[in-house]
């Protein structure tokens, strides 16, 4: 995903890699940029899937169980996506962008760290965001929901651009009075992790200058800050430092086996094990069916379903066995594009191959074109759009395209100027080497 069609953040496996193997979500604020984000992370080695409205239903629910089966770590999706979702080892919950209400950020980021263990929180956010809320609000016919819609706008607004404790703000947002002024774990109470400066060094200055960064705590939870509890009440305390994993490749291999067994009982993952069943598993490496018992997360029950199979792995792994190579890498998505554009494809029937919007097939070719990969073929463009698109560059630009938007006949689309503008973009820099 180029800078122009969306944030680009190279810091984006570092956060990834803080989950430690478990899953991470993502929550785009329209169908558009959950691809846009998927091809990026894609095209950075980072396996993710999309999910949302316009997909298929049988390929909503494929993805949605690779996830849930720990198959891809990532998945992006708009807010169609988590409604019933209960997986524990949620290592992260990223926001792309401002939510429409405090109960709705507070709903999907508690999706993460349901295992009580450490997990990351972050909301990144621009200026701009405020428009797209405004233009959803505004889709609104009831007056008094358009009222109301507006009031939590503007709530959310000052949530994301305070500089006081954003847990003790969620608590009296929900009608509970804390008897601490500072959580020591947000963005504002505490210093903020290495991999966040990264992503504010990176998208800045497109980013605005507000990042709300939450760490997820075991109880006395981030998330759950109105327990009943004594101890609900107490400050949250500064979350330790995640164990780290005996063995990592003990730790895959025994992945895989939950995977595998996932898919024969046809069970999300985690009703086999709990990521710190596994990482137990990992640090005692028990050797019979009494060790394996006192192993946290296995009782009886699960001892008498999985427990020969979890002893016989282990021994597998002691005589060498390993998780199997991958197979050959899947080809990026700007590779699968233009194998299917050199196979004489059309748009739609690439966007239909690789389960894409047009439009985001239209910018990945936007982006072959630029980069020289592919020439413009004018098939692609409007009858009679590219010279007046050429026209307006001259006096606009290729910078903005809004501004060149702006500039031409209503009939002619974003998708249009894309592809001309890209083309433009190549040409100058083919004059700029060659002067």
């Amino acid at each position: 995903m180029s800078a122009k069609r969306g944030r680009k953040w190279s810091c984006w496996p570092a956060l990834c890699g803080t989950t430690r193997g478990g899953s991470v979500i993502v929550y785009s604020p329209t169908i558009r940029r959950v691809e846009e984000t998927v091809e990026y992370l894609e095209e950075s080695g980072i396996a993710a899937i999309p999910y949302h409205a316009k997909m298929e239903t049988p390929l909503r629910r494929q993805n949605q169980e690779r996830w849930m089966s720990d198959e891809v770590r990532v998945l992006v999706g708009t807010i169609a996506f988590g409604l019933g979702i209960n997986k524990p080892a949620v290592r992260a919950v990223i926001h792309l962008s401002l939510p429409q209400s405090i109960e709705q950020y507070y709903q999907e980021a508690g999706r993460a760290g349901r295992d009580g263990r450490p997990a990351d929180c972050v909301l990144l956010w621009q200026k701009r965001d405020h428009i797209l809320l405004e233009y959803f609000i505004n889709k609104i016919s009831d007056d008094t929901e358009r009222e109301r819609a507006s009031g939590r706008k503007r709530v959310i607004g000052r949530f994301a651009d305070s500089h006081g404790c954003r847990h003790r703000q969620i608590c009296l947002h929900f009608g509970e009075t804390p008897p601490w002024e500072s959580c020591g774990n947000c963005d504002n109470c505490s210093a903020k992790p290495e991999w966040l400066k990264e992503i504010v060094t990176a998208a800045a200055p497109e980013v605005a200058a507000r990042k709300a960064y939450f760490p997820a705590m075991p109880s006395p939870s981030f998330y759950t800050p109105m327990l009943s509890s004594d101890e609900s009440r107490e400050k949250p305390r500064v979350r330790d430092a995640a164990p780290a994993e005996a063995d990592p490749m003990l730790a895959e291999y025994l992945r895989e086996w939950r995977r595998n067994m996932a898919r024969e009982k046809k069970v999300p993952a985690y009703i086999i094990l709990h990521d710190s069943t596994l990482e137990e598993l990992c640090r005692r490496r028990p050797a019979n069916f009494a060790e394996l018992r006192q192993v946290p997360g296995i009782g009886e029950k699960k001892a008498e379903m999985y427990g020969a199979e979890i002893l016989q792995a282990l021994r597998n792994f002691g005589g060498g066995a390993r998780v199997a190579p991958t197979a050959a890498r899947e080809p990026a998505p700007a590779e699968q594009t233009l194998r299917l554009l050199n196979e004489g494809r059309s748009f739609e029937e690439i966007a239909r191959i690789r389960a894409r919007q047009v439009s985001t097939v239209i910018c990945t070719v936007a982006n072959l074109v630029e980069t020289g990969q592919v020439k413009l073929d004018p098939r692609w463009i409007s009858p009679d759009a590219q010279p007046l698109i050429e026209a307006a560059c001259l006096k606009q630009g290729v910078e903005r395209l809004k501004d060149i938007k702006d500039a031409v006949p209503p009939y002619i689309s974003f998708d249009d100027i894309r592809l001309v503008v890209a083309h433009l973009r190549a040409e100058n820099r083919v004059r700029a080497r060659t002067a």
